[in-house]
């Protein structure tokens, strides 16, 4: 299977400088194969935008989320820390969500999704958020980690 055939996400649908940022990170740890590991990301790379990353454990059977890793902002604006949490036991999180389908279409496609949820936080000058999820994998096959990066936005114009 042709990874360049099997990856159809445009990044220049990508609005965000963070996400970009983070979507080249990738795409350089990833080299030849479908997606990286995890091991292949050096948190040291990325410092300055740590505050914005997120990372999910990914269980297959049967499928379910749990937040290992919420960044500092990604809290602050939610309000809310979920570290240790699986998605099926959050109210408003759980299946059938507009997050839960998110992050399914990242595993089953084994490829990067981007998402523009309206903002919902307590910052009234936020209107938008986005978030781009990269599926890790540890034998290239099955997602075991979908690594994102959320950017709070003040207008969908952003751009990278």
């Amino acid at each position: 299977m042709s990874t360049e055939s099997k990856l159809v996400f445009d990044p220049s649908k990508i609005k965000s400088v963070k996400n970009f940022e983070v979507y080249q990170y990738w795409e350089k740890q990833r080299g030849n194969r479908l997606m990286p590991a995890r091991a292949d990301l050096d948190p040291a790379d990325l410092r300055h935008l740590l505050p914005n990353i997120l990372i999910h454990e990914v269980q297959l059977e049967p499928l379910d989320f749990r937040y290992r890793l919420i960044g500092s902002e990604i809290v602050r604006h939610l309000n809310d820390n979920h570290t240790g949490a699986w998605l099926s036991t959050i109210p408003h999180q759980k299946n059938p969500s507009n997050l839960w389908a998110m992050l399914e279409k990242a595993v089953v496609d084994r490829a990067p999704v981007i998402a523009n949820p309206p903002y919902v936080g307590q910052y009234k000058e936020f209107k938008y958020i986005e978030n781009i999820l990269l599926p890790l994998s540890v034998d290239d096959e099955k997602v075991n980690m979908l690594f994102l990066c959320v950017d709070f936005l003040t207008d969908k114009k952003e751009s990278a």
